[in-house]
């Protein structure tokens, strides 16, 4: 029997091997409307060509969070096709924008290597360096997931018939409280915010959740051509530590950027990329995410500024924590907002 290429375990790797990813991915505007609409993200330069002119950039830019998961889709055949858990990113630089158009070719480095308490798996951390059809360094980040050995591996066990098949459980916590001012539920007209409107220290209650369900993992999933097994394959996942398939981390991360965008996105001019970004609990098929988002920092200047956050998900009514990440944006002042232009009248 021939069997197809299991992908590499723990012990496969080597510090500063260099992996080159194939296929690339040319990516088009209908490519960054499903992705932006399916996490909610209406942020207006990835979707709205008059704001987006008005801008530096001049033209719609592919959203981020589809460049990230692509990313992670394009390597996984050859780093994480075997992996228990996304542990998540320490950085990502958005070197040059992305725009509907570009081909993405990815190439690996692998940074980090370590053994863990738990006997089946290690971390493993790679750079991932992605380039355009011109050559332009366009997009880097560094990412660490928990990846199998090859003697616990569940594709094995699936294939040869051993071993228990994993249950799992729902995790439980204290549920997320809200102070007296937080607790009110009205706003005027809602404009978006624009850079005047933050405040370092203060904390977003994003009124938008989001129920995924296993549509939603699948169509993101293919759509940035990952081949993760533990998001594709419920008959394998009966043998992987999680006991069903698990949504993938990138597209979590857009639905967290997609709810906070009415509060934090509506006056962009550049979104700067994310960092930190840690996966502490699986989602599933039916969980509901709500994000809080706390200001970081604000450093004004005279059209625009830079504002960090970090935002934080969770399920199952706000008592569960499933991830959290630092985010920085480049946000207009109000008289400097293209919706000055936009909205003459």
């Amino acid at each position: 029997m021939v069997f197809g290429a299991f992908g590499p375990f723990f012990e496969d790797f080597e510090l500063g091997q260099i992996i080159r990813h194939r296929p690339c991915r040319t990516l088009e505007q209908w490519d960054n409307v499903l992705w932006s609409t399916l996490t909610l993200d209406y942020t207006p330069l990835y979707l709205d060509a008059v704001y987006a002119s008005l801008t530096e950039l001049g033209r719609i830019v592919l959203n981020p969070r589809l460049v990230h998961s692509v990313v992670i889709g394009l390597a996984t055949r050859d780093t994480s096709v075997n992996t228990l858990a996304f542990l998540g990113i320490d950085y990502e630089n958005l070197r040059r924008p992305v725009f509907p158009g570009d081909t993405l070719c990815v190439e690996t480095e692998v940074v980090g290597k370590r053994e863990t308490k738990r006997p089946n798996v290690g971390v493993v951390s790679w750079i991932h360096r992605v380039y355009n059809q011109r050559g332009e360094d366009v997009y880097e980040i560094k990412r660490n997931n928990l990846i199998y050995k090859r003697s616990t591996s569940p594709w094995i066990r699936f294939l040869e018939g051993r071993g228990e098949m994993a249950n799992s459980s729902q995790q439980s916590g204290e549920r997320v409280t809200l102070n007296t001012e937080e607790r009110k539920l009205s706003h005027p007209g809602w404009e978006g915010r624009y850079l005047e409107d933050f405040t370092p220290g203060e904390r977003v209650i994003h009124r938008l959740g989001r129920t995924v369900t296993q549509y939603d993992n699948i169509l993101s999933t293919v759509l940035s051509m990952n081949t993760a097994t533990l998001h594709l394959d419920e008959e394998y996942m009966r043998y992987h530590d999680y006991g069903k398939t698990v949504v993938q981390g990138p597209f979590i991360v857009g639905v967290a950027s997609g709810i906070s965008s009415f509060e934090l996105g509506a006056n962009i001019s550049a979104d700067l990329g994310i960092k930190e970004l840690k996966l502490k609990a699986p989602v599933f098929d039916g969980d509901t995410l709500h994000v809080i988002s706390e200001v970081l920092d604000v450093k004004p200047d005279k059209e625009k500024g830079k504002v960090t956050v970090r935002s934080t998900v969770y399920k199952n009514n706000f008592s569960v924590e499933v991830s959290s990440f630092i985010r920085e944006i480049e946000v207009f002042r109000r008289e400097y907002s293209p919706w000055v232009k936009i909205w003459k009248g």
